[in-house]
């Protein structure tokens, strides 16, 4: 696919804004300002925004856990992102979910959770609704690669198919579950496992912008006229722990730097200034994306702590 270099300047733009968003969520965890864990998704810029990119906005997403870039790559705009993630009025469910919970009903952004493998079975919930309704909309479920070890993932996608239901499901595979490498707790891939059950399944270099978007302008354009289940798995890899503050020493540093060296915004980046984009035009849109971000810092601290009774209200 001939990927227009407006659209790919859009992907720039959307990639580095999701991940400034990570790096200022991080701070503001240090600074005690954020309540309880967060899991970040510095890294997997590539699957979010290219799996988001050929959605339209009655399109519907399954964010996972780590979900942040999924969520910004829909449409939600950052400060009522941030805002919630610490607990504020102004959130975007008024600071009552935090950081795993996130939903947003104008954007059909159906909620994500913090149980692993619970978009499962209400991704088929959903896609049952889509088809009963007539709807020529299809939903994205995006999941980690150790969730594909929960028996509902077998169960989801065997409705899926057998249903033939409008769902795109999207692995997000960093390579590990946690802290434990992927290998160490299956014998098949991911992919290969979506295979057995008749589901049409490929894969994708998820640091690879490109790559990811046009594979899913066709999974997407499939689901949609076939009214039938699909699954991209997008190898990729997270830069932080598995939780914000886990330090421990399951991968070594020379894994990460080998993975650093594949980052997904550097590498949008070359390929547009071999396309004769100006390095001045990049830059514009870093100062863009640090501004949008100072404003939704400050918007975000300075809202209204939610409350107990708030949490009550209907």
């Amino acid at each position: 696919m001939d990927i227009q270099t407006d659209l790919l300047l859009q992907f720039f733009e959307k990639m580095l804004l999701i991940r400034r968003f990570e790096e200022t969520t991080y701070d503001l965890s240090k600074r005690g300002i954020v309540p309880g864990s967060v899991h970040l998704c510095s890294g997997e810029e590539g699957p979010a925004v290219g799996a988001c990119a050929p959605l339209g906005q009655a399109d519907c997403i399954l964010p996972t856990h780590r979900g942040h870039g999924q969520v910004l790559a829909k449409g939600a705009e950052p400060k009522y992102v941030l805002a919630e993630i610490i607990g504020r009025k102004t959130g975007i469910c008024q600071g009552r979910v935090g950081s795993m919970h996130l939903f947003d009903k104008e954007l059909n952004i159906m909620g994500s959770n913090g149980i692993v493998g619970a978009q499962f079975p209400l991704s088929v919930g959903l896609g049952l609704g889509l088809k009963l309704q007539e709807l020529d909309n299809c939903l994205v479920c995006f999941f980690g690669d150790g969730a594909s070890n929960q028996g509902v993932f077998y169960e989801a996608l065997n409705l899926a198919t057998l249903w033939n239901l409008p769902i795109i499901y999207v692995c997000v595979n960093n390579l590990y579950g946690m802290g434990t490498r992927y290998e160490n707790t299956s014998n098949a891939q991911v992919h290969e496992k979506a295979k057995a059950l008749k589901v049409h399944a490929e894969t994708v270099d998820g640091n690879d912008i490109e790559a990811v978007y046009a594979k899913m302008t066709e999974l997407v354009g499939m689901a949609k006229t076939e009214k039938k289940p699909a699954l991209l798995e997008c190898y990729t890899y997270r830069y932080m722990g598995h939780s914000a503050f886990d330090q421990r020493p399951y991968r070594s540093k020379e894994e990460i730097e080998k993975w650093k060296k594949l980052d997904p915004i550097t590498r949008l980046e070359t390929r547009l200034l071999e396309q004769n984009v100006d390095a001045a035009t990049l830059d514009g849109i870093r100062k863009h994306v640090d501004e949008v971000m100072e404003e939704a810092e400050k918007f975000a601290v300075e809202s209204e702590c939610s409350t107990f009774e708030a949490a009550m209200e209907q």
